[in-house]
């Protein structure tokens, strides 16, 4: 099976992509900006200087765009943590904790056109090193740590277009791969180190790996519409799957380009590996 996949970068706002088709795409994944919390370097960024509810409303512009250009049956998965607000309605300056995806799932549900499917959790307790006080030692204000991410999944309603036996075995899991991810949906992965991948919130190339391999057919298209250094759409290349990302902060596109150009020359030294094994295979029958 002879197929080469592809990627389209665009510099530029995802609350309007334009250059993306209704219904061409079948997979999204992607991190959203950690509303105040992280600083992108970018002036149109969303999340920086915003109130919550700001900024939950500039995210569903992008869901808005992320459901037209799903296909019928197509995945959307995205990660998210909670946001902490410091004082917000409360009579003593305490911290307001908002979990963000009841948020996303009330919106989600609102358009009629999509229901949620799964939740992960990533599980950072052994990796990462958290601490919470609030008014420790003393009660009553104790806050508790989030040492996890979640990643919830939706569906659009309605049925996509048959597939091939051929595309389907070529997608096939492994019972592992099934066990791993999905029987234990908590998911245990290093984060990225954002010095090594020039970006303040990179998300490990693991979690768009499997989720790639879970809910989309090679040959299929792959989205992300917050795209940072292109980390989706490189797990997406090396699946055999076309990328599609949007990023708002030009200064990203060199780093964007030159690790989907590395993940595309070394795609193709594998597909050759490939062929020769096959013709080998071939002229020994």
């Amino acid at each position: 099976m002879n197929f080469k996949p592809k990627a389209d970068i665009y510099i530029g706002d995802s609350r309007n992509m334009k250059e993306v088709a209704d219904g061409s795409v079948q997979l999204i994944i992607t991190s959203p900006p950690y509303g105040d919390l992280k600083d992108y370097d970018n002036e149109g960024q969303i999340g920086l200087n915003q109130s919550y509810e700001d900024y939950i409303n500039d995210l569903n512009e992008v869901w808005k765009e992320c459901i037209r250009v799903l296909g019928p049956d197509g995945k959307l998965c995205i990660n998210i943590m909670p946001l902490f607000e410091s004082g917000k309605a409360t009579t003593f300056n305490r911290r307001v904790t908002h979990t963000v995806i009841s948020d996303i799932e009330k919106f989600m549900d609102s358009t009629g056109k999509m229901f949620t499917l799964a939740l992960y959790i990533w599980d950072k307790r052994k990796i990462v090193r958290f601490s919470s006080f609030g008014s420790y030692p003393y009660p009553t204000n104790i806050f508790s740590t989030f040492p996890y991410e979640w990643i919830i999944v939706f569906c659009k309603k309605g049925k996509r277009d048959k597939v091939s036996e051929q595309i389907k075995e070529k997608s096939k899991l492994t019972h592992k791969e099934w066990a791993d991810w999905a029987v234990d949906s908590f998911w245990e992965m290093q984060p990225a180190k954002a010095k090594s991948e020039g970006h303040p919130a990179p998300f490990p190339k693991e979690l768009p790996h499997r989720l790639i391999k879970l809910y989309s057919f090679y040959g299929d298209t792959v989205l992300d519409p917050f795209m940072g250094t292109g980390t989706t759409a490189e797990a997406a290349l090396e699946l055999g799957r076309n990328a599609i990302g949007y990023e708002i902060n030009p200064e990203y596109k060199q780093l964007i380009e030159v690790k989907l150009e590395r993940t595309k020359n070394a795609c193709q030294q594998m597909s050759l590996s490939d062929m020769l094994v096959e013709e080998e295979k071939q002229d020994n029958k």
